[in-house]
Parts: C-alpha cells; structure tokens; sequence
C-alpha cells in the first residue's frame, strides 16, 4: 500500500513539474537564436548556428530537457534546466561519442527590449555580374523609415532556403509587431532565389516560429496569381485579427513598386493604419496600382488575401 502511495504521489508531483515547465518560445542562446515547440513532455525545435541546426528531446520528470542535436556538419546530446521566472535555460552540450561537456545558455529573445514596430526586409541580390551596378530594394526603406520613430527596420541577403528559415528564426525573436518584405524575383510558382524557386512548403516551414507576424508583403512579380499566398492563410488559424499577405498578380515595374511600397508601409508605420486598411489605400489612392493601366504606367496588379 505505501509504494502504491508513493508511486500515486511521483506521478502527482511529476505531473506538475511537466505542467509548469515550458520550454516552448524564442530563446537568444550561446549558439545563435533557438525556436522551441512543448507538446506534453516532447520538445523540438530549431536554432540558427551554422545555418539551419535542430533539436529533439524530452522533458523528464524533474523538469529537465534532454536532447539530441544536428547540426550541418556536426551532432551530439545535451540538457537544458529552466529558470523559476521561465526567462532563462541553462544547459550543457557534447558532440557524438562522448567527451567534454560545454555549457549551453539562453534567455528568452526581446526580454528587457520596448516591443516595437520592426519592418524585415529580406531580399535577393538583383544584379547577377560585376558589370551592373548595385541596387538594393531593402536599402530605400532603410533610407525612408529613418526618419520614423518606433520603427526598426532590418535588411539582409538571401541565397537559399537555409537563408529564409534562419533569418525569419530570429525575426521571431524581435520583441513587437512583424511587418515581413520578401524582394527577389518572382512567378506564380513562388520566390526566386540564387539556388531556384522556394516551394509554398519551404517558405511556410520558414515562418511558422514567427507568432509576432502582422503582414507579409512579397515585392516580387506574379507570386499573387499563384498558390503560395493561400497555403500561407491556411497553414495556422491564430493568425492576428487583420493578418494580410499582399504583393503583385502582374508584372510590376520597378518605379511603380517602389512608389507603392513607400506610400503602402508608410500608412501602417507611421500614419496607423491596419494591414488591410493600408492595402484599401493603395487601391484608392494610386490609379495603376491595382489592375487599371493609366496612359503612361501598366497596371501593377497589387492585391491582398486576408485571414479569415
């Protein structure tokens, strides 16, 4: 009867422990931004060190999480122990085969940091050869949310896939409302990058860490016409109220995107407006902006798809 009862007890207490302990969020750790999911005891999740590296474990009665790791080039088996507050882990790793053990820490991306507006710009290198000149989509945003307080704005280079899924890992760290630009080429079949064309499965793999999306705009020709867009809406139900994803059923000219995108963002960063307000304004107040030509400019075919 008194090991039923102390059997009954363990099972009470470690019931307790795996509820209070959660390791699910964004962490900013010794080896670069890690997003990780807790369902029950199971843990998995992925971090940024060496491009795109995972992590796989379980949450053991007395709250600790044991784990494997991969990494490109490299795997091995660690720990981490939460913090009371739930801040902060602590841990230790060590590759495959044993050896010495090295620490591993991390506290929850954006603790301590005024959330904020932050505008991600992503994009593709336009030129392909030392004979053109460099241009940069990202850089015009930079230059023009400047002068915007509250809005912090972030721009790199991407090359493949590994580029995607890392940068938009540690965006979801970033403490605030996500405003994420994808500029490259572009067709009904997705994104172009240096390494081919992101499928629809690759890129919402990509986002899925991101909870603090309030938008994603593609300054991309065509991607609109085709599935990408859709399968973005469908791939969670707890998209914020006024999530859009928006960006170009046609062919856009360069000028006619910029002079869009500038008047588009700057309606949500800095006058206010929702997602889908914003997008209403472009149509109503740029003439060739939806899929009207004017004499001198074709029609850009903006448009948007809202979550329902």
């Amino acid at each position: 009867m008194r090991t039923a009862l102390s059997t009954l007890i363990a099972l009470f207490v470690s019931a307790a422990i795996l509820e209070a302990v959660d390791f699910s969020g964004t962490w900013d750790t010794t080896y670069g931004i890690m997003f990780l999911q807790q369902e029950n005891s199971h843990v998995n999740g992925y971090y940024t060190y060496e491009a795109y590296s995972t992590v796989d474990g379980e949450v053991g009665p007395d709250g600790r999480l044991v784990f494997t790791y991969r990494e490109p080039n490299a795997s091995g088996e660690g720990w981490f122990d939460l913090s009371p507050d739930s801040m902060s882990i602590s841990g230790m790793w060590r590759p495959d085969g044993g050896g010495e053990w090295y620490e591993w820490e991390g506290y929850r991306a954006g603790a301590g940091i005024t959330p904020s507006n932050w505008l991600v710009i992503l994009e593709s290198e336009w030129q392909t050869s030392l004979s053109e000149n460099e241009y940069s989509f990202g850089e015009m945003l930079i230059a023009w949310f400047a002068r915007v307080p509250g809005v912090n704005v972030r721009h790199r280079f991407i090359h493949d896939v590994d580029d995607l899924a890392a940068f938009c890992l540690e965006s979801s760290g970033l403490p605030g409302d996500l405003y994420l630009v994808i500029a490259s080429h572009g067709s009904s079949s997705g994104i172009e990058l240096a390494s081919g064309t992101v499928s629809s499965r690759e890129f919402v793999d990509a986002i899925r860490p991101c909870s603090n999306l309030a938008m994603i705009h593609f300054s991309c020709c065509e991607i609109m016409s085709g599935r990408l867009p859709q399968a973005i809406i469908s791939s969670r139900s707890s998209w914020p109220a006024d999530f859009i994803v928006s960006g170009y059923s046609r062919t856009v000219d360069w000028g006619a995107s910029g002079l869009i995108e500038i008047f588009y963002f700057n309606q949500m960063l800095e006058n206010g407006f929702s997602p889908s307000d914003a997008a209403n304004s472009v149509i109503e107040d740029i003439d060739f902006a939806g899929q009207s030509s004017t004499r001198l400019m074709d029609a850009a075919g903006f448009t948007w798809i809202k979550a329902e």
